[in-house]
């Protein structure tokens, strides 16, 4: 097995870099702020990736994520509606 400098991986990273920009570009070219975040965590992608494939900050990306979870958490708090039978009909 031939051993690869770093000068090698180093230019494979950054040529997988542009692909990975390139491809978030595309899949979130129509999604908001907070959607596109939501995307590329579910895919996988670390905050620091998010952010720079999305051009902002890890806090930022950190924001979306909690005002999301936060929201989720408060939905599943609430009380769900429950169904009022209607009396029978006995007319």
């Amino acid at each position: 097995m031939t051993e690869i400098d770093q000068s090698t991986t180093a230019g494979v990273e950054e040529r997988l870099d542009v692909i990975v920009h390139l491809l978030t570009a595309i899949v979130t070219k129509d999604m908001s702020r907070k959607d596109a975040v939501l995307t590329l965590t579910a895919a996988g992608l670390a905050v620091k990736d998010v952010a720079g494939a999305l051009g902002l900050t890890g806090n930022q990306v950190s924001v979306v994520l909690y005002d999301s979870n936060h929201a989720a958490a408060k939905r599943a708090k609430a009380p769900k509606a429950t169904k009022i039978k209607a009396p029978p009909n006995d007319g």
